[in-house]
């Protein structure tokens, strides 16, 4: 996954902090230039000022070896990976599964690198300075205050559960942010007030936003405002919905359907901002939409639970309705059944060729890692069942749409 925000996860301590970690860390942060201290350390915490020299830490694309460890090259055609050695860059061109190896890949990542200044190009005031290869993650998240809620996950430097402080989850620690109110009150910075959960206005009928610019704009955002970091998923998912499926596949319709059902593969990052595709209902208000999140790397107590987001209304001043945010109900799919404007969201923890649910109408797959799975080629005659195949549609897929950066303007896809 190419993330403008930066793409490495931060470097936790498995055995949970300690002295371990330390003496463990201490013979590679001397490398970073960064010296470590056995007391306790007050006020510690992101600081605007403070920097690793490089907050991109990449790695071999075989062996993992850090670029601390050691000098990394890329490969010349595509420019895509990195290796640490002659031996790792060969073993990964000649992998014995042909569609899993380098030279099956590396001249259509090839063509997705030649395209990588388009996401500077993006009309966002920070674009030029996310995509720099001087960018200092830490400092841009501490500078705009975005150091709490789903913010918390994208920084090396801050922890702890990531709620929004609006109290205990329905379902569990899994499902933190599965809670009733303002979906988005997590997403906002310090000091600043959360996104509404309906817009000034609705869209406009059978009229659909092509450009993060139209978004903003119509969301009353200004360039400046980094939500699109985190909205992206739903924003993503929107497009294909409006845009891809529509302009490629017009024999499905999905722009006249009532109801859709989208299949979400192997989830990672998206299940940690589930709320946020509440935006999906706001964007799609005349639809009832249906999500299932299904991936064997979901956590076991997910397997089987549903959720249904609706708008929460009340009655204000003069007798007029208001809708102050969003009830979360949840329940299986008979006793939860979204209706227009409304939102279920499911989950089943197992590989999709074992999935046992109605035929979606889409299935999209924001992890790009999942095709290397070894479950893979069996999801495949699965997708084919569901969507079958003409000569003409076999470059482009309606039933699997992974990281659409070709065609989307997505900041972080």
């Amino acid at each position: 996954r190419a993330c403008l925000m930066g793409g490495s996860s931060p470097l936790r301590d498995r055995n949970g902090g300690g002295m371990g970690g330390l003496v463990s860390l201490e013979s590679l942060v001397s490398r970073l230039g960064v010296k470590m201290s056995k007391a306790p350390m007050r006020g510690w915490g992101p600081k605007p000022a403070f920097s690793f020299p490089s907050m991109r830490v990449r790695g071999c694309h075989v062996c993992k070896r850090h670029s601390f460890e050691g000098r990394l090259s890329a490969c010349q055609q595509c420019c895509a990976v990195l290796y640490c050695s002659e031996s790792c860059r060969k073993g990964d061109w000649n992998r014995s599964r042909a569609d899993t190896g380098h030279q099956f890949w590396c001249q259509r990542m090839a063509g997705y690198m030649s395209r990588t200044q388009e996401l500077a190009d993006l009309p966002f005031t920070f674009a030029a300075e996310v995509t720099s290869e001087t960018f200092n993650k830490e400092g841009f998240l501490a500078t705009r205050g975005l150091t709490r809620g789903y913010w918390a996950g994208e920084s090396m430097l801050v922890d702890g559960v990531v709620d929004g402080g609006r109290g205990p989850p329905l379902g569990g620690a899994v499902l933190t942010h599965v809670l009733p109110g303002n979906p988005f009150e997590a997403l906002c910075a310090e000091g600043s007030s959360a996104l509404s959960p309906t817009p000034r206005e609705r869209p406009p009928p059978r009229s659909y936003f092509g450009s993060w610019k139209d978004y903003y704009e119509w969301r009353g955002l200004p360039l400046g405002s980094p939500l699109a970091v985190l909205m992206t998923y739903p924003l993503t998912a929107y497009y294909i919905i409006t845009r891809l499926t529509p302009q490629h596949f017009p024999e499905l319709n999905l722009l006249n359907k009532q109801s859709l059902k989208v299949h979400v593969l192997e989830p990672s990052r998206e299940v940690q901002l589930l709320m946020l595709f509440w935006e999906l209902a706001v964007l799609l208000p005349l639809v009832s939409l249906e999500l299932l999140f299904v991936g064997d790397r979901l956590p076991q107590e997910l397997d089987g639970q549903q959720f249904l987001l609706q708008r929460d209304v009340s009655i204000g001043g003069g007798g007029c309705l208001r809708i102050s945010g969003v009830s979360v109900r949840p329940g299986s799919a008979p006793k939860a059944k979204g209706g227009r404007g409304e939102l279920q969201m499911g989950f089943s923890t197992g590989p999709y060729h074992l999935l046992q649910a109605p035929k979606p109408d889409l299935v999209i797959g924001f992890n790009s890692g999942f095709a290397l799975k070894d479950t893979w080629l069996s999801c495949l005659p699965r997708l084919q069942h569901c969507f079958p195949l003409s000569p003409s549609h076999s470059s482009c897929h309606p039933g699997l749409t992974s990281n659409p950066v070709t065609h989307h303007p997505s900041l972080t896809r």
